[in-house]
């Protein structure tokens, strides 16, 4: 990476947090100065769209960890206002692709011989471009069919010159401002993310720890890595195919009940995140497949999450006190997954509860986390004095939403509880 270019990634962070400063604290100082009513909310809202709409701009241009932050940031709706989270998570789905020439450079760097020594075939187009790599399809000399995801060339030290820049705005921001959001400890949860995901092997070791897990079980396949062609930044893995997990006219096509398809993905997120405490932790449609067989297909391990000891333990507990309405149980399940309030009031943890069980019929817990209850926790938690949301419980939370999500397109339920047998992991 030139130094010229380091340069420029440097001046459009800072450039970007310039704007969003003069975007939103001249008013605010001068409100208080004037002791002027506090801004609208309607008012309030196009700032946060416009926001949204720059912070956008610049991370489809600079790629890499911007994008990232915006996808972190898009799953942190107890933290940033809805229209941030909407708007950045179009992040997900608008990366565009290095160019054929740069990708056969860096296969063949990480080979160390030719392309063709190893590949009968490799297609030009990906099958799929993200932030920090992309996938080719290809077969190797012995006709094996594979998917190829390789690294972008210096990836990691644009990574770490965002990383560098990122944190010194945060520092800044902090300084200046006097009730800052607490940006330091997502962007320290980043680093720690995008560590996993530049890791090739980790994401070879992860699928593979998936694979023994449902060793036993025919309804979900973790495709095979073939370490001898891959390292730390290249990952030559078996090439498989399905049908997209939402599309629900393919599926009963093939003559599967979409009812058993969300049987199954129930079965293996519960099974992973009860039962194992390490799952998949960035589940999307494009990395989700069922087959005609009506085996589920599990892709993309970059993003595994190991689950402090005991902690599906403390989700069942909490779901069990909501089920039931034991607010003393409820209490104790939120300060055993790791939530803290600045003043130690625990009746917060009750408003919380309270938030999320009013988007229910019945007033109390039924075994899902509906995408509305899920937000309906993270709207209440981000008005109110809640320190610290640990990340595990907004990963796991921002699974079974999505997964809810996932059922209700197939036209079912995700239902936790009944996945598990309304049972305690063990």
């Amino acid at each position: 990476m030139k130094r010229l270019e380091r340069l420029q990634r440097s001046i459009l962070v800072f450039w970007l947090a310039g704007r969003l400063w003069l975007l939103y604290k001249p008013e605010e100082l001068l409100r208080r100065w004037l002791r002027r009513p506090e801004i609208s909310k309607e008012r309030l809202d196009r700032k946060h769209a416009k926001a949204a709409d720059w912070i956008l701009a610049c991370a489809l241009r600079m790629r890499g960890v911007i994008i990232k932050m915006c996808q972190a940031v898009a799953t942190r709706s107890d933290m940033f206002p809805p229209e941030f989270v909407e708007r950045l998570k179009q992040c997900h789905d608008s990366v565009p692709a290095k160019s054929w020439e740069e990708v056969r450079a860096a296969v063949e760097g990480e080979l160390g011989k030719p392309l063709d020594a190893v590949f009968e075939s490799f297609e030009h187009e990906p099958i799929a471009a993200a932030s920090l790599a992309q996938v080719h399809a290809a077969r190797l000399r012995d006709g094996r069919e594979v998917a190829v995801k390789v690294q972008y060339p210096d990836i990691e030290e644009i990574v770490h010159t965002d990383l560098r820049n990122m944190r010194r705005a945060c520092i800044i921001y902090e300084w200046f401002d006097t009730d800052p959001l607490e940006l330091l400890p997502l962007l320290t949860e980043l680093t720690t993310h995008l560590g996993y995901e530049l890791d090739f092997e980790r994401e070879a070791r992860s699928g593979l720890r998936v694979k023994e897990l449902f060793a036993e079980n025919d309804h979900v396949k973790v495709p095979d890595v073939y370490t001898e062609w891959s390292t730390k930044r290249l990952l030559v893995m078996e090439r498989v195919s399905g049908m997209k997990i939402t599309d629900v006219d393919a599926i009963r096509a093939a003559g599967i009940d979409p009812a058993d398809v969300v049987q199954d993905l129930m079965d293996a997120y519960v099974r992973m995140i009860l039962a194992a405490g390490f799952f998949q932790a960035d589940p999307h449609p494009g990395n989700l497949m069922i087959t005609e067989d009506r085996e589920l297909i599990l892709l993309d391990f970059g993003l595994s999450k190991e689950l402090p000891e005991g902690y599906g333990l403390g989700l069942f507990e909490l779901m069990f006190s909501l089920m039931t309405l034991n607010e003393a149980a409820m209490i104790r399940a939120f300060q055993e997954l790791g939530f803290e309030t600045k003043t130690g009031d625990t009746d917060t943890y009750l408003f919380i509860a309270r938030r999320m069980l009013r988007r229910s019929d019945t007033g109390s817990f039924e075994g899902e986390f509906t995408e509305e209850m899920t937000d309906e926790l993270f709207d209440a938690i981000r008005e109110n004095p809640v320190v610290r949301v640990p990340s595990d419980f907004v990963l796991v939370g921002r699974v079974f939403s999505f997964l809810s999500g996932i059922a209700h397109s197939l036209g079912g339920r995700a239902n936790v509880l009944a996945a598990m047998g309304a049972g305690p992991p063990g």
